[in-house]
């Protein structure tokens, strides 16, 4: 049975999902129903299970310039760029500060990884393997720079899900402006208003609506409450049917 909530107390119209059953439908049922062209996923908390060590490396970071970084703090940064990060509170503003201390953040974060491999979010791969058995294309819109996402995504061997992919080193405004997302459906060839977003992060949900997006936000790394700009919740891939996912959020949107 299908599990939505109706969370009244939040101003949209946003349901958790745990979809245990599968629906089959024909070509033509599919493209009726499903009300956009293309999805546009992000990368960490939506796809991988990062957060600790994106923290971790943050941490040592804020460390070396004589800064504390509670995760209460770090919490905000999350769908952040990376060079906003240094910019706005770390604060080096200048062209050569910033790029060394990216690269020490990114090697701080390959230290890590190598004692603790980054792992999918639980089912994530199993619902973009799903994604082929549609008429929709597949993007990749993430604030991580381009060596990070590469290193990862190839060792997950997840960039053969992707028709695109955008990074936050290839866009001059982060989120939540909605430069990447605008930038990822111009690369699937598809108008904004014709893509879906899926966020786990409150300035990615920002960033999709302001494109002109659809936006289904997933509680990996924040709760319902924080996520309530997007048009449909879910609480995990497992299970996800994205047929009746997708008549959920026509009927949030319309």
């Amino acid at each position: 049975m299908a599990k939505f909530f109706n969370q009244t107390q939040i101003l949209n119209t946003i349901f958790l999902m745990n979809e245990n059953s599968e629906t089959t439908l024909s070509s033509t049922d599919t493209t009726e129903t499903l009300p956009f062209k293309g999805v546009i996923f992000d990368m960490d908390g939506t796809l991988l299970d990062s957060t600790k060590a994106d923290y971790k490396a943050w941490e040592k970071v804020f460390n070396d310039y004589n800064q504390e970084l509670p995760f209460e703090k770090y919490a905000p940064m999350l769908g952040v760029k990376s060079a906003d990060v240094v910019k706005n509170e770390i604060g080096f503003h200048d062209e050569q500060n910033v790029k060394r201390i990216l690269k020490e953040k990114f090697d701080y974060f390959v230290e890590y990884i190598n004692d603790h491999p980054i792992q999918p979010v639980f089912a994530a791969e199993t619902f973009l393997k799903s994604l082929a058995q549609y008429p929709i294309k597949v993007a990749l819109a993430t604030s991580s720079r381009q060596e990070k996402m590469q290193m990862v995504l190839e060792q997950l061997n997840f960039l053969q899900y992707f028709d695109a992919v955008v990074t936050g080193n290839e866009v001059t405004n982060g989120k939540p402006a909605p430069d990447i997302f605008l930038l990822a459906a111009e690369r699937l060839g598809l108008h904004p208003e014709d893509c879906l977003v899926i966020e786990d992060a409150p300035v990615g949900v920002a960033a999709a609506k302001s494109a002109n997006m659809m936006c289904v936000a997933i509680t990996e790394t924040h709760n319902a409450a924080q996520l309530a700009g997007a048009d449909l919740i879910i609480d995990t891939y497992e299970h996800l049917d994205m047929i009746k996912m997708a008549k959920k959020l026509r009927a949030a949107v319309e």
